[in-house]
């Protein structure tokens, strides 16, 4: 009565247990995988938070040439010290040493504005200060109500000139680079998706193999009561199926593990149960070989490093030449100034105040250091220049065998496809030989090996195609299926 109970029991919670179960089952095919990797998986993120400091790297490069302003203050400046100081006693100048006590207090503010075409900076500021001796005297107060000043090196190396060309390649670099890592993502959950799809298909097959094995050496133990087999075919027909049974069984470890590794990289926190669902059909594509390596040259993060490269040579070339010349700073500035020991006299009748300074900067004797400097430069930016052709020539090279690579897909896949239907046919007809007693076990085991092969064969086949598929496109950053460049709200990613 007990065992009918729990029996009972367990019928009607078998149901339940199952639609659970079921219920937690997600079914994705390839294109789900790869739109749920760049929505959640880590390289994804990854990559958007490069792009984003590569995009703040040239907000604050466009600051440069904006207007800036800035306040300073010193709140407090206490000095307590003893100071040597000169004075007149009776006509005659003696030396004493005298207590200083003094109490400072500024605030300035100040907007300047950085002048690209020569290198310069202007500036309009404005300053209040207050000095207290810390003794019976009154405070003095000082006041520069407006002060304009220029600040412009002469025959010197200006970065503005160099920034102007450097910074805008750079930041689109970052926008191809962002697009050529998603398309990385994109290889990686081919990668992912295949790794799985093929464990799944390895437990289906296995299955398949023990249930038939199983059935064969059944039929195999009936023929050897018979006396129609030797023990030696009965013994591989063991074999089999233990072999069989033990592949399976492999195969559903590998197949969770395989599960494990595709959550991970789509960021499922719940232990999902996912099932993958193949497609057979793929884009019909023949890539034109010149037209791929026009978008690649034009696309390609690659090729924008390359220029990048040689403009940071050349720019250090003419910095070093900057260096190896004389120079000369230009400071002038213009202002009013008044002082007082109360404040709405401090700004009444103010004075002028001018200050002009040119500096000069001759290098005499250096042993010929900023010459060799030069020399440097110059052999760095030769020797990236050739780097850069060779490096041209190289990736052209491979953009040509990867488009030759991909355009032989669909026949590998056609060649795959036709292998898999004859292998299958070849088994079925064999196993039906086998069990008329017509052929013997080791033909049998060669068209199950010969089937399982097959299958597996297709199932590259199909990843090779897919990988070769996002290469090409991680390459020019276009879309042939589409044919359409690949494109990205970059707004959407700073925000």
């Amino acid at each position: 009565m007990r065992k009918n109970f729990v029996a009972l029991i367990t019928s009607l919670l078998f149901p339940l247990l199952l639609s659970a179960q079921v219920s937690q089952i997600t079914q994705l095919d390839l294109q789900d995988v790869i739109k749920l990797a760049q929505e959640n998986s880590l390289d994804a993120l990854l990559a958007k938070h490069r792009f984003r400091s590569s995009y703040w790297s040239f907000r604050s490069y466009q600051a440069n040439y904006l207007p800036s302003l800035s306040m300073q203050t010193d709140i407090v400046d206490l000095s307590r010290s003893i100071v040597k100081d000169v004075v007149l006693e009776n006509g005659e100048w003696v030396t004493k040493y005298a207590p200083s006590n003094r109490l400072n207090s500024s605030v300035s503010l100040e907007a300047s504005q950085n002048i690209p075409i020569t290198g310069g900076r202007i500036y309009v500021s404005s300053e209040l200060g207050r000095l207290d001796l810390l003794n019976d005297d009154p405070a003095s107060l000082m006041s520069t109500p407006v002060s304009i000043g220029l600040v412009q090196p002469l025959f010197g190396f200006n970065k503005f000139r160099w920034q102007k060309k450097i910074e805008p390649l750079k930041y689109e670099e970052a926008k191809k680079t962002y697009l050529s890592n998603m398309e990385d993502v994109n290889l990686k959950a081919v990668r992912y998706f295949y790794d799985l799809a093929l464990a799944q298909m390895n437990v289906k097959t296995s299955k398949f193999n023990v249930a038939n094995n199983d059935t064969l050496y059944q039929i195999a133990k009936g023929r050897f009561e018979l006396g129609m087999i030797d023990q030696g075919d009965l013994m591989q027909m063991e074999l089999n199926l233990l072999t069989s049974t033990d592949l399976l069984n492999k195969g559903i470890l590998d197949l969770e593990v395989k599960k494990s590794n595709l959550r991970t990289f789509l960021g499922f926190i719940d232990k999902i149960n996912i099932e993958l669902t193949t497609t057979l059909d793929v884009p019909k594509l023949k890539v034109d070989v010149d037209q791929a390596i026009q978008h690649a040259r034009e696309n390609n993060p690659t090729m924008l490093s390359m220029q990048s490269s040689i403009l940071t040579a050349e720019q250090n070339v003419a910095q070093q030449q900057a260096n190896a010349r004389f120079t000369a700073n230009l400071m002038a500035s213009y202002g009013l100034t008044q002082r007082a020991s109360d404040l709405p006299s401090v700004y009444k009748d103010p004075q002028q105040s001018q200050r002009l300074n040119i500096g000069v900067t001759i290098p005499i004797l250096d042993w010929g250091m900023r010459k060799g400097q030069v020399k440097m430069a110059t052999s760095t930016l030769e020797l990236t220049k050739v780097n850069v052709e060779q490096q041209k020539i190289d990736f052209e090279q491979q953009v040509f065998l990867d488009i030759m690579q991909f355009n032989m897909q669909d026949e590998q896949l056609v060649l795959a496809a036709k292998t898999d239907t004859i292998s299958r046919t070849r088994y079925d007809i064999t196993k039906q030989k086998f069990m008329l007693g017509s052929l013997d076990v080791l033909k049998l085991n060669d068209a199950l090996a010969q089937k399982d092969k097959a299958i597996t064969n297709y199932m590259s086949a199909l990843r090779t195609y897919w990988n070769y598929f996002y290469n090409v496109r991680k390459t020019t950053l276009w879309d042939f299926d589409k044919n359409l460049p690949l494109e990205q709200s970059y707004d959407d990613l700073i925000r």
